[in-house]
């Protein structure tokens, strides 16, 4: 994944399902796993945080976690959506910053 283009959904979903790995040792963990089968809530809290950092420090863009997303009764991929959503809004959002302030610029 490079920092240059946002990554696409199953880009996403696969580093995050993969992080889910490194932090909980169940064998069958998929898209349509019940989220709050993986791990307890503080392990549920460490993987979004850990997925934070990782999309953060690989696309320099702020991913917003919303707190309700620990205990959202919905399948891994369902939390993936919703991740990947706001990230999309952000990366745009940032993209058309950068392009304002490249345009204040040059005046």
């Amino acid at each position: 994944m490079s920092a240059s283009k946002r990554p696409d959904f199953e880009q996403f979903r696969d580093a995050l399902i993969a992080l889910i790995k490194e932090h909980v040792k169940q064998k069958e963990i998929g898209p349509f796993s019940p989220w709050l089968e993986v791990g307890d809530e503080s392990t549920r809290e460490a993987i979004l945080h850990a997925f934070k950092s990782r999309m953060e420090s690989a696309y320099g863009v702020e991913l917003v976690v919303e707190p309700h997303l620990v205990s959202l009764d919905r399948p891994v991929e369902s939390i993936a959506i919703q991740l990947h959503h706001v990230f999309n809004t952000i990366f745009l959002m940032e993209q058309i910053n950068a392009r304002i302030r490249a345009r204040l610029r040059k005046r």
